[in-house]
């Protein structure tokens, strides 16, 4: 799986933990995106992974729909 995140330094930080699912390679250099172990995704707190992909979500939703969103999730 491809999960966006919002910049290098929130990739970085998912993926220089080896202990977690998250990796990159060589082909996503530049890119602010992070791959998933799916195998792997029971070693994620279900908290964590909804946080995750909240967040990618917000990174390319549109601005408006984004914006009602968070209003109606404080």
């Amino acid at each position: 799986m491809v999960i966006w995140v919002d910049d290098e330094v929130t990739k970085l930080a998912l993926v220089g933990d080896e202990s977690t699912p998250f990796f990159t390679t060589d082909h996503f250099d530049g890119h602010t995106s992070v791959l998933v172990q799916a195998s792997r995704l029971h070693e994620v707190e279900v908290a964590e992974l909804a946080e995750i992909i909240e967040d990618a979500w917000l990174s390319r939703a549109p601005k408006r729909m984004a914006a009602a969103w968070l209003a109606e999730h404080p």
